[in-house]
C-alpha cells in the first residue's frame, strides 16, 4: 500500500463505518436467509432449493445494502443538521474558501454526435455563470468533438464561433475535433491532456447535458487549492429540464430520495469516493501521471477499450496516494435525464458491459483500495442482479412445477435414513415478503419523513404536501411496474456482454418521444415471455399464478408504459398539475438554470438552406472561416486534396459520400477553389443551381 494511504487520517473513521455497514447487511441477510429456508418446503435440502437460496442470498443482501446506505445518509444528515459530514472538504475548509486564490483551470466538454443546440445552450449558461463570479480569467473552455458526420461537426463549429462572438471569448473558448477517435471518450480526454494539459493545474469535465453554476465551479477549484492531497472532487448532479413524464419522474426521484443515498455513500467512502465521469474537478498532473488506461489484453469483453473508465481512473489516482471526495454540499451541479425508459436502457447496454469489465480490475489489479474494489463489486452486481433475479424466478417456477406434477421426493438427502416430508409455512412467507418490502421502501419513506418533519425548508420546492404525497405514491407505482422491464433488459445485456457483443458509442436521444412500432418491437420478447410464464403458472397452481401477476403484467404492458411515459404532452400536463414538482420548477433552483431557460439560441443557418457542407463551402463568410481554420497542405496530402477537390467540382457533392467529401475542408486552397468556382458557375451548372438555392434561402430568411 502507498505510504500516503497508510497514514490516512480518515482511515479509522472509514473502517468503523464500513465494518458497521457490513455487519448490519450480513445480520439482516442472515435473518432473511433463515426465513427463506423455512419458507421452502424441504428447507433447502434438494438441489433446486439450494439453487433458489444461492440466488436469493445476493439479491437480499444487495437490497439490504441500499437500504442501510440510505439509513447512514439519514443519520449523517440529522447528526450534522443537514450540513453534511464533518469530515467533508466543505466542512473543513468552508470558512476560508472566499479568500483562496484560483489556479488556472480548464473546463472540458467531450461530445460525440449530440444535439448541438442543447450542448451549446448548456455551455453558454455555464460560462455566463462563471463570468458572473468575476473569476472568469482563471478558466479556459474546451469543446472536444469526436463527431464524424460533417453535418454534425460543421454545425458544432458554427455554434462554437457564434458563442465566441456572443461572449467575446476568442482565444479562451476552444473547439477541437479529432480526426481519429480512438478509445472513445477516454481517448478524447487523453488527447486534450496531451495537447493542453500542462497549461492547467486542474480540469473540470462536463457531459453533453451538464450545466454547472459558476459558484460550484469556483468552489471546486478553491477546495482543490485547500487540500493538496485531493486528486478528484465529484459533485452530485441533480436532474433538471425534464419534459417527458419519465424524465420528470426521474427528476423527482433525484431531488427527493437522492440526498439520503448520496450522503450515505459519501459517509462510507470518505476520501476514497468514486468518479462518475463528469461534473467533477481533477488534478491534471496527477491524472496524467497515474490514470492512463491502456487497452485491455484479455479475452472477450476484457479486451480493448475500457468502457466505464471513470471508476477505474478514481481507483488509480487513489492508488497513487491522492484522495477522491464526493462533496454532497456543493449546489449548482446539474444534468438531464433520458426522456424515456428505452433511452435509459440503451445507455445501460453500454454501462452493463463497462461495469462487467471491472471484474478484471476487481481481481487482478494490484494496489486498489478496498473501498474501490467494493465500488467495482457494487457496480458489477447492479447489472448481474437482473439475471440473478431471473434465475430466482426460474428456479421457483421449477419447484412449483415439480409439486404440481406430483413429483414429491421424500428422500431429498440420499444419505438420510428417514423421509423428509415437505412442509409449508405461509406465516414465514408473509414475514419474509413483509421484511423485503420494508427493506425496499424504507429509504423512500425516510426521505419523505425527513422532508416533511426535519427539512421543511425544502418542501415548497415540491409544491403542496398533497401533491408531494401524490407524486410519491405515483412514483412508487411506476417503479414497481418498471422494475421487471429493466430486469429483463439488463439480463439480456449481461448475456450479450459475456459473449462480447459490441456496443455503439454515440450521442444519446435527449429530446424525442418513443413511437408505438419501436416500442412493440423492442418489448415483444418480454411480452411473449410474460404470456408464456403466466400460462404455465396458471396451469400449475392458481396461488402461484397470483404471485406472478405483478411481473407478468409489467412485461405485458411494457410497450404502452414506455410510450406513455415518453410523452412530452403528459409531462407538461403533470407539471401544470403540480405532479412531480421539483425545486428548479418552483423557481427555487440555482440561477444558472434561470440563465439556461432564458438563452435564445438563434438558428445558425436558414432551415431551407443547403446542408452544412454546402453551406460551409459556398457561404462567403463560412468559406473564409473554413479556409482560415484549415491547413495549407503540401506533398502527398496536397495532391490528395487537389484530386478530391477536382472530383467535387466535376461531380458535385451528391455523388460523393459526405465524410469523404468533407476531407476537402482540411485544405485551405481547395476550399477557396471550390468556393470561387461555384460562384462563377453558369445557372444551368450543378454548382450554379446550388448557389441559386443558397441565395434564395438567405433572401427569405
Amino acid at each position: 500500500m502507498n505510504t500516503k494511504i497508510a497514514h490516512d487520517p480518515f482511515l479509522r473513521t472509514a473502517l468503523i463505518r464500513r465494518w458497521m455497514f457490513m455487519l448490519l447487511i450480513m445480520t439482516q441477510t442472515a435473518f432473511g436467509v433463515w426465513g427463506m429456508i423455512w419458507v421452502l418446503p424441504y428447507h433447502g435440502s434438494p438441489a433446486i432449493e439450494q439453487a433458489i437460496l444461492a440466488t436469493f442470498i445476493p439479491l437480499y443482501a444487495f437490497v439490504a445494502a441500499g437500504s442501510w446506505m440510505a439509513l447512514f445518509g439519514f443519520y449523517i444528515r440529522r447528526r450534522y443538521g443537514g450540513r453534511g459530514d464533518a469530515n467533508s472538504l466543505l466542512a473543513r475548509f468552508g470558512d476560508q474558501l472566499p479568500s483562496v486564490e484560483l489556479a488556472t483551470t480548464a473546463v472540458a466538454l467531450p461530445i460525440y454526435h449530440e444535439d448541438v443546440e442543447r450542448v451549446f445552450r448548456g455551455l453558454q449558461a455555464t460560462i455566463e455563470s462563471v463570468l458572473a463570479t468575476g473569476q472568469g480569467s482563471a478558466f479556459e473552455f474546451f469543446v472536444l468533438s469526436d463527431s464524424r458526420d460533417p453535418e454534425v461537426w460543421l454545425e458544432e463549429r458554427a455554434a462554437w464561433l457564434r458563442l465566441c462572438e456572443v461572449l467575446d471569448l476568442h482565444g479562451r473558448l476552444h473547439y477541437r475535433r479529432r480526426r481519429v477517435n480512438l478509445k472513445a471518450k477516454t481517448g478524447n480526454v487523453s488527447d486534450f491532456l496531451r495537447r493542453w494539459g500542462k497549461k492547467f493545474k486542474y480540469f473540470i469535465v462536463l457531459d453533453a447535458d451538464s450545466v454547472m453554476s459558476g459558484q460550484a465551479i469556483v468552489t471546486l477549484v478553491r477546495l482543490m487549492e485547500c487540500e493538496p492531497k485531493a486528486g478528484m472532487i465529484q459533485t452530485v448532479p441533480k436532474l433538471f429540464n425534464a419534459r417527458s413524464a419519465f424524465a420528470r419522474m426521474q427528476q423527482f426521484v433525484t431531488h427527493l430520495y437522492g440526498p439520503l443515498f448520496s450522503e450515505g455513500l459519501a459517509a462510507l467512502q470518505l476520501n476514497e469516493a468514486v468518479f462518475w465521469g463528469h461534473n467533477a474537478i481533477i488534478r491534471t498532473e496527477a491524472f496524467m501521471a497515474h490514470c492512463g488506461l491502456r487497452s485491455m489484453r484479455g479475452l472477450g469483453l476484457w479486451r480493448g477499450t475500457v468502457l466505464s473508465h471513470d471508476f477505474v481512473e478514481a481507483s488509480f489516482i487513489r492508488r497513487a496516494g491522492y484522495e477522491v471526495w464526493l462533496e454532497t454540499g456543493i449546489e449548482g451541479s446539474y444534468e438531464e435525464s433520458p426522456p424515456s425508459l428505452d433511452d435509459e436502457l440503451i445507455r445501460d447496454k453500454r454501462w452493463s458491459k463497462g461495469n462487467l469489465q471491472h471484474l478484471r480490475f476487481l481481481g487482478f489489479e494490484r494496489g486498489i483500495a478496498t473501498a474501490h474494489r467494493m465500488a467495482f463489486l457494487n457496480g458489477i452486481f447492479a447489472y448481474l442482479a437482473s439475471p440473478v433475479w431471473f434465475l430466482f424466478l426460474l428456479f421457483s417456477t421449477i419447484e412449483v412445477a415439480q409439486f404440481a406434477a406430483g413429483d414429491i421426493n421424500y428422500f431429498p438427502d440420499a444419505h438420510s435414513l428417514y423421509p423428509n416430508w415437505p412442509q409449508w409455512h405461509p406465516q414465514w412467507a408473509i414475514i419474509l415478503v413483509t421484511s423485503t418490502l420494508v427493506t425496499l421502501f424504507l429509504p423512500k419513506l425516510l426521505a419523505l419523513f425527513e422532508l416533511l418533519i426535519f427539512d421543511r425548508k425544502r418542501l415548497p420546492g415540491f409544491g403542496s404536501t398533497g401533491r408531494l404525497l401524490q407524486g410519491f405514491l405515483l412514483e412508487n407505482m411506476f417503479s414497481i411496474l418498471l422494475a421487471p422491464i429493466r430486469m429483463l433488459a439488463h439480463s439480456a445485456y449481461v448475456v450479450q456482454a459475456v459473449i462480447n457483443v459490441s456496443v455503439a458509442w454515440a450521442g444519446q436521444n435527449r429530446s424525442s418521444e418513443i413511437g408505438w412500432g419501436q416500442a412493440f418491437i423492442r418489448h415483444a420478447p418480454g411480452m411473449i415471455l410474460a404470456l408464456t410464464w403466466s400460462g404455465i403458472a396458471l396451469s400449475l397452481d392458481a396461488n402461484f399464478f397470483y404471485w406472478t401477476i405483478p411481473i407478468s403484467l409489467s412485461l405485458l404492458l411494457a410497450a404502452p408504459i414506455t410510450v406513455w411515459l415518453s410523452r412530452f404532452t403528459l409531462g407538461d400536463y403533470w407539471r401544470d398539475q403540480g405532479i412531480w414538482s421539483t425545486p428548479p420548477e418552483q423557481g427555487l433552483g440555482c440561477p444558472v438554470l434561470v440563465q439556461f431557460s432564458a438563452i435564445d439560441m438563434p438558428a445558425l443557418k436558414p432551415t431551407n438552406a443547403p446542408g452544412w457542407l454546402e453551406w460551409t463551402l459556398l457561404h462567403p463568410n463560412q468559406a473564409r472561416i473554413a479556409a482560415a481554420l484549415a491547413a495549407h497542405r503540401t506533398g502527398a496530402a496536397k495532391q490528395a486534396s487537389t484530386d478530391l477537390g477536382a472530383r467535387i467540382l466535376s461531380e458535385g457533392l451528391d455523388l460523393i459520400p459526405r465524410r469523404q467529401a468533407a476531407r476537402v475542408l482540411d485544405d485551405a486552397d481547395a476550399v477557396m477553389r471550390i468556393h470561387q468556382h461555384a460562384w462563377q458557375a453558369p445557372p444551368d451548372d450543378v454548382w450554379g443551381r446550388t448557389i441559386d438555392t443558397l441565395t434564395r434561402s438567405i433572401c427569405v430568411r
